[in-house]
């Protein structure tokens, strides 16, 4: 009996007026907006690379350890298509050096940069519209209509057991919202596979097939809304107007209501008070750097760029300059002050470092309290599911910020370990001990030429051995983010498809 109405009802939606309009208009957007969306993630795919591979370019003409800073970058994501969340709203990159330790973009403003009432326009967007107003739409009626029509009481005339009836319209709603799930999905799926840049790996359908189910899971959720409203009332126009202050509240008020909340209860530290303790400790940088400074001994070299021979760059972007020859004395005041200022900007980057930590977090504190007071919201469920496992989540920034500062440790283990702890000249300098006491000795004119032949010989560092900065988000990490909300879109389910039947049971047909 079940399916003979699941079938009844699942039929008699696919013949209606407004499942035919949701339907085309969902595949419409779909079939328009994915390739503008689809364009945008091959640019920065593109623009991704690029810079990758002029890093790599900088990387091979390194000569010195001393400026070996290469730069990391965050590869796009190709779900971003479906979820873009923070994708674009945060940083990508992070110079890897002594005196930085990568941290995720907090922003220079007073406003959380994670927080936004502005959804970004993806492929869920459309669904948490269009798709979940067609659920109102095929749902209100569902038990009201035939009750204002006559013919849900000619039904329980013939003894049919009431669980059974909404049981039936339940799965019958479930297939009829099936379908133009599913040919949204293929058909951005296909439109997505048409750019030649993009290549779904194992991973990424799996996470496409969980998407799906959540998108199955949201749109039942609204389906079952509607229900519980077509139960609770006599009038399917009632039942209706309900629906659609639901939506409303659900869509608009709840999202931007959690955020609204979420920064009058979890206040944070300003980005002046931040920023006024970054420059007081930078501050305290330079005054102790010039103290320790004034305490080495010059050995005839006064600055960086001291004479046209012993330093000369810039080199990769940076003021990073290294010496091409300079004299014993120079060459030894080079090392005292290099490691002086080494320790100096490692302790300092660390405290940094703090600072902008507690900034970040106070900030994810408010984003986490947001998400919490949201999660009322089957929209905002449904939104945290899919940015998880796109992988454009804050934890997901933090996830790859850590992973850089891992790879921070590993290169400047790696150039302590190649330049015996930063005692070695090799850290700035590829000139010989016996090239740099005939520059000492030796005329103007000499100087000049051993200075020339010097450069003339240096090589770039040979880097096969160096540490590669690797960051992969698994599937099982993206599931994992999202397995709370999607467990409580399935409860949401089960909650509202009990009151619906709490309802029913009690409802007059008369």
């Amino acid at each position: 009996m079940i399916w003979k109405i699941a079938r009844k009802e699942f039929l008699l939606n696919l013949m209606t007026f407004k499942f035919a309009v949701g339907t085309i208009l969902c595949v419409v957007l779909i079939a328009v907006f994915v390739p503008v969306l689809a364009d945008d993630y091959q640019q920065r795919l593109q623009r991704y690379s690029q810079q990758v591979s002029d890093n790599e370019t900088r990387l091979r003409q390194v000569k010195t350890y001393r400026v070996l800073t290469p730069t990391v970058y965050r590869r796009p994501q190709v779900l971003s298509v479906f979820s873009q969340g923070l994708e674009k709203r945060l940083g990508d990159s992070a110079r890897i050096d002594f005196g930085v330790i990568p941290e995720i973009n907090a922003g220079p403003a007073e406003v959380n940069p994670y927080l936004s009432v502005f959804p970004g326009f993806d492929v869920m967007l459309i669904f948490k519209i269009v798709m979940s107003a067609l659920a109102l739409l095929v749902a209100y009626d569902a038990v009201s209509g035939e009750k204002e029509q006559g013919t849900l009481g000619l039904t329980l005339s013939n003894r049919v057991p009431r669980a059974h009836i909404l049981l039936g319209k339940l799965v019958a709603g479930a297939l009829t919202l099936a379908v133009p799930t599913t040919v949204a999905f293929i058909v951005g799926l296909l439109l997505l596979l048409g750019f030649p840049s993009i290549d779904l790996q194992a991973s990424d359908w799996a996470r496409v097939g969980v998407m799906y189910v959540a998108s199955l899971a949201f749109v039942l959720a609204m389906y079952n809304i509607g229900i519980l409203f077509s139960c609770l009332t006599r009038s399917s126009a009632l039942a209706l107007v309900l629906g659609l202050f639901f939506w409303v509240l659900a869509i608009v008020v709840i999202p931007n209501g959690s955020v609204y909340l979420a920064r009058r209860i979890q206040t944070i530290e300003t980005a002046e008070a931040r920023d006024e303790q970054i420059s007081l400790l930078e501050m305290q940088f330079k005054e102790e750097r010039l103290t320790e400074f004034n305490k080495l001994p010059r050995g005839g070299i006064e600055s960086d760029t001291e004479g046209p021979f012993d330093a000369y760059g810039p080199m990769g972007g940076t003021f990073y300059y290294y010496a091409s020859i300079c004299t014993p004395a120079g060459a030894e005041s080079w090392k005292k002050r290099i490691q002086m200022e080494t320790s100096l900007k490692t302790k300092y980057a660390q405290k940094i470092w703090e600072a902008e930590r507690d900034y970040v977090r106070g900030l994810a504190r408010q984003t986490d309290l947001a998400k919490n007071i949201g999660r009322i919201s089957p929209m905002c469920l449904y939104d945290n599911t899919m940015s998880a496992l796109a992988g454009t989540t804050l934890s997901d920034f933090q996830s790859w910020a850590q992973t850089a500062r891992t790879y921070r440790d590993s290169l400047t283990a790696y150039i302590h370990g190649k330049t015996d702890n930063l005692r070695s000249v090799s850290y700035f300098t590829q000139s010989t001990d016996a090239e740099r006491v005939e520059f000492e000795k030796g005329p103007d004119e000499l100087r000049r030429e051993l200075a020339n032949r010097i450069r003339q010989r240096e090589m770039p560092l040979n880097l096969e051995d160096l540490p590669r900065f690797v960051h992969s988000t698994g599937v099982m990490q993206g599931l994992h983010r999202a397995a709370p909300d999607l467990l409580l879109l399935v409860v949401f389910n089960l909650v509202f498809y009990s009151l619906s039947f709490a309802a029913f049971q009690k409802y007059d047909v008369r």
